[in-house]
């Protein structure tokens, strides 16, 4: 049972992250011009979704800068030895409570040199700068905003109806290559592929998936 709007695992036990340590926030914490929040968000149903429901009522109206202060002390509790993927559920909507995030994954990572990966949809509000060390990708529903995004700093991910049946790289109508994701097509980890931290000059594409992803491809249009 979660009782505080924010909460760290050491080890998230979940399949597609593998091994990595894991943060999870109230959806307090994300933008409301979310284009899923309500609508398909992965993390509203399923397993997800149980976790979701208890950090909303431990959130209780809590701030996004309170959810902020609440994460990043949750983030001061890991080891810092193994990657960390930031707020599963849950995003920083404001510049602040970006900055109070990254400087805890700042120091996260001095302990023992592990990487912090996160995705945002508050990338049109919150500067790249904001999220300092953090490797941050914004998370775009369309193919014309990966241009948008790049320009304000940001490596792009992108919600797509399904991947290439090839399962391969494509390129975006900018130029941008885009490639799906590796625990989607080949069944490998985030631990073991790396890129989304490691490769900010591509376009990671992930297909709608579990309980909610009919809502997600209406939201797609």
């Amino acid at each position: 049972m979660i009782t505080k709007p924010a909460t760290a695992v050491e080890n998230s036990g979940n399949r597609k992250l593998g091994g990595a340590s894991a943060t999870y926030v109230a959806q307090g914490s994300c933008p409301i011009t979310c284009a899923f929040l309500g609508a398909g968000c992965y993390a509203e149903s399923g397993k997800s979704g149980i976790a979701t429901r208890q950090l909303a009522r431990a959130a209780a109206g809590a701030t996004p800068a309170a959810l902020a202060r609440a994460e990043a002390a949750a983030i001061d509790t890991l080891s810092g030895r193994r990657p960390l993927r930031l707020h599963v559920v849950g995003d920083c909507a404001t510049p602040a409570a970006a900055r109070t995030v990254a400087a805890a994954a700042e120091r996260y990572t001095a302990r023992a040199g592990a990487p912090v990966w996160t995705y945002t949809h508050a990338w049109r509000k919150v500067s790249r700068a904001s999220w300092g060390p953090v490797a941050v990708r914004a998370s775009v529903e369309r193919l014309e905003d990966i241009p948008i995004a790049r320009a304000r700093g940001y490596a792009a991910a992108i919600v797509v109806d399904a991947h290439p049946a090839d399962g391969r790289a494509w390129t975006a109508p900018d130029g941008t290559r885009v490639i799906p994701c590796a625990e989607q097509t080949r069944g490998r980890t985030c631990t073991d592929c790396r890129m989304c931290w490691e490769r900010p000059d591509v376009t990671i594409a992930f297909a709608a998936h579990g309980p909610a992803a009919a809502a997600v491809r209406v939201s797609l249009g």
